[in-house]
């Protein structure tokens, strides 16, 4: 998807949270289900974590895709880690959200640090589209000559 389009999501009337998560984030709606699995989880049930088969029969789908997408959301930082100790030997990881708190903190921060980008995007504005003109004029201009010098050796 275009970048227009993700603006478009998120600045139209009816824009939801939902819709914030995904654009922000960049979230799959698997990633985003998982999550919100993993919320409701833990405050339904005062269990704060899941086992990936957990999450693989809640989800109904394959263990390698809850997987991955567990990766991306323990690397956002939304989602947690946790690895344990089977008495028997070995071990396995259950995964939990981070409180809703926190990650509201976490997206006002990714907020601020895309309106910043926009700030400094905006502070070069002429000079960007001075350079970016100049570009399109020389780029242009030696198409046309490649062009004649073609046509001319043609001849």
């Amino acid at each position: 998807m275009s970048t227009a389009h993700y603006i478009n999501a998120l600045t139209r009337i009816n824009s939801t949270v939902r819709d914030l998560f995904i654009y922000l984030y960049n979230l799959s709606p698997l990633e985003l289900d998982i999550l919100l699995t993993l919320i409701t989880k833990s405050t339904n049930n005062n269990k704060n974590f899941m086992t990936l088969e957990e999450l693989t029969r809640e989800l109904d789908r394959d263990k390698s895709t809850i997987f991955r997408s567990l990766q991306k959301l323990v690397s956002l930082g939304i989602c947690l880690k946790e690895t344990r100790t089977i008495k028997e030997g070995g071990l396995y990881h259950i995964y939990s959200a981070i409180d809703i708190e926190s990650f509201k903190l976490e997206t006002e921060k990714r907020v601020k640090e895309l309106e910043k980008s926009f700030n400094r995007i905006l502070k070069k504005f002429e000079a960007d589209m001075q350079t970016m003109i100049a570009d399109f004029y020389q780029n242009n201009s030696n198409n046309n000559n490649n062009k004649n010098k073609a046509k001319a050796s043609a001849r």
